[in-house]
């Protein structure tokens, strides 16, 4: 910890986004970031999309509304506050075991002109190169990691009420082509296992690389399973009913 003590200030402001109904997410991802670099995340009350009523025009289910609520309330609040820097972290964030290390070096690699860096995430569109362990994004969503500065968080909200019909990871996908988006290789952190508030059923551990949930699996016997299914090449997806009936003999 003392040799990345510079990381602290990073970031104005650091955000967790939980819900209330959600206390185990919020004592797991304690439990996981105990040895962060940065400022410790402050719990920011998400939106239950199931308490509320959803509009006509959003088709992508109540989970995913309320994720794109608490999304804006978390950069609404960091602009009105004057934060020119903000981390958000969903929950479920799951982070390699070495993350202060790797994103300490993520960090003093990374170009200095960022408007946004997405610790997390899953690559829409391929990347461009920019040096040994640095990409820019072309377009990566997911919304669990991810770092916003400068003109891009004014930009991004506007989008976000504009489009509400979408993911608010999917807007912010779009929008990097138009700004200067960098990701570690590999990502540095992932979704944790457990049931998932947008999809609404029971998720694996993903998005991280082969190698990182085997190193996972080592300290910590819960994910056995991720990692052998990823040591024999299989899909991490769990199975929907459709594809079980599938594996019914004729």
């Amino acid at each position: 910890m003392s040799s990345n003590a510079h990381l602290r200030d990073t970031f104005d402001r650091v955000v967790v986004i939980n819900l209330a109904k959600r206390s185990e997410r919020l004592a797991r991802f304690t439990r996981l970031f105990e040895a962060w670099p940065f400022k410790p995340p402050q719990r920011f009350e998400a939106v239950d999309g199931m308490q509320l009523t959803l509009p006509a025009y959003k088709n992508r289910g109540p989970g995913a509304w309320g994720c794109m609520l608490s999304h804006q309330a978390v950069l609404a609040s960091a602009i009105a506050d004057k934060v020119t820097s903000l981390l958000v972290l969903e929950d479920d964030a799951h982070p390699v075991p070495d993350f202060a290390e790797r994103a300490a070096d993520f960090l003093a690699k990374a170009p200095s002109d960022w408007d946004c860096l997405m610790f997390g995430g899953e690559h829409l569109m391929p990347p461009l190169a920019v040096c040994p362990g640095v990409v820019r994004c072309a377009g990566a969503n997911r919304a669990h990691a991810y770092a916003l500065r400068g003109s891009m968080m004014p930009i991004l909200l506007a989008f976000w009420k504009h489009y509400k019909a979408e993911h608010c990871d999917i807007v912010l996908a779009c929008l990097m082509r138009h700004f200067k988006v960098y990701a570690p290789v590999p990502f540095l952190v992932g979704q944790d296992a457990g049931h998932s508030d947008i999809s609404n059923r029971p998720e694996c551990l993903r998005f991280l690389s082969p190698g990182q949930i085997q190193a996972i699996a080592r300290s910590d016997s819960q994910y056995a399973i991720e990692a052998l299914v990823n040591q024999n090449g299989l899909t991490q997806s769990p199975m929907s009913p459709t594809d079980r009936t599938q594996l019914v003999p004729v």
